[in-house]
């Protein structure tokens, strides 16, 4: 699955410190647009897009994922919001993901963030 990155809020870079970014559809609030990689893609039929072991491809880094919180697959499918936690050894929150490694990736308008399963 291809999810393509539109827009760049202008903090997201200034939060690369807490190892998290947020990916966010284009319905993305006001308040939450400085923080967010805003992003387009084509729900899916099942509903369901991260599991343990997905692949997440951003520029050349691949990521894989470790842990998927209760309500992510359901916060993406109907707002393209989930919160990225690189590295993260504690519990997963609800509408997270964790992945490693826990390097922050280099964002850039029109890339596309690749999702295998």
């Amino acid at each position: 699955m291809d999810i393509k990155i539109i827009e760049i809020g202008k903090l997201v870079n200034e939060i690369k410190d807490e190892k998290v970014f947020i990916l966010f559809g284009t319905n993305t609030p006001p308040e939450l647009k400085d923080f967010s990689v805003i992003i387009d893609f084509k729900k899916n039929t099942s509903k369901r897009y991260f599991k343990e072991g997905s692949l997440l491809t951003i520029g050349k880094r691949k990521y894989t994922v470790t842990d998927v919180g209760s309500l992510a697959n359901e916060n993406f499918h109907k707002l393209g919001h989930v919160a990225v936690h690189l590295g993260s050894e504690e519990e997963v929150l609800p509408g997270s993901i964790h992945v490693k490694p826990e390097i922050y990736p280099d964002f850039k308008e029109n890339d596309l963030i690749k999702l295998e399963y």
